[in-house]
């Protein structure tokens, strides 16, 4: 064969196995890409946010012939966030201890209570992993027996107040609040209803 002609025929396979080379491993990366895209999509999913927290609860000075203290479990679950608005829903546990003393004498007032509950935080972060939160916290409350000495057994009992939140990493945060609440259980006649002031911690994981 003439070597004018034999050089140009072996640019020309050289040529097409080198872009057919490079047009492989392009093909392999963008499938490798797509896979990784494809894996991590399928891997995800939405994580859910709850919340516990401990709270202590005493007689406020507004509260006249009642003294009554609250030990209050909160499990909440993060549901609709919108901005910094966001809604959860949970249940309330309330050992609740005291008197309430109608007429100068004083009656027995403890009881057991659980409950459904529904808590309303708006948030900001105010620096770092420093947030702000007021929330306002709304349980209906069935006790064991009539809370307080007198009244019905089952009530409501409403919260609010500010939280500090320090979200120390991606899933976890700790809280430290307090809280103004009001219990009674909604009737307008033979409510005896009481006003209790305290603080609570908080912690809170993604799942």
């Amino acid at each position: 064969m003439n070597k004018n002609k034999l050089l140009p025929l072996i640019l020309s396979v050289a040529i097409c196995t080198f872009n057919g080379a490079a047009y492989a491993e392009d093909t392999a990366d963008k499938d490798i890409a797509d896979n990784d895209k494809y894996e991590m999509h399928i891997g995800e999913k939405n994580k859910d946010l709850y919340e516990l927290q401990l709270e202590y609860l005493s007689s406020s000075p507004f509260t006249e012939r009642r003294d009554i203290r609250n030990y209050n479990v909160h499990l909440f679950k993060k549901g609709k966030q919108v901005h910094a608005l966001s809604m959860y829903y949970g249940l309330t546990f309330t050992r609740a201890t005291g008197y309430n003393i109608p007429r100068g004498i004083a009656y027995d007032s403890n009881g057991v209570g659980v409950g459904p509950a529904m808590m309303m935080r708006w948030e900001k972060r105010l620096s770092g992993k420093l947030h702000g939160s007021i929330d306002f916290t709304g349980s209906l409350m069935f006790y064991n027996k009539a809370h307080p000495y007198d009244g019905r057994a089952y009530g409501f009992l409403w919260r609010v107040g500010p939280r500090l939140t320090w979200k120390y990493d991606g899933d976890n945060s700790f809280s430290v609040g307090y809280s103004v609440s009001h219990f009674s259980n909604g009737l307008r006649r033979h409510n005896p209803g009481y006003n209790t002031a305290g603080i609570s911690i908080g912690l809170s994981h993604e799942f």
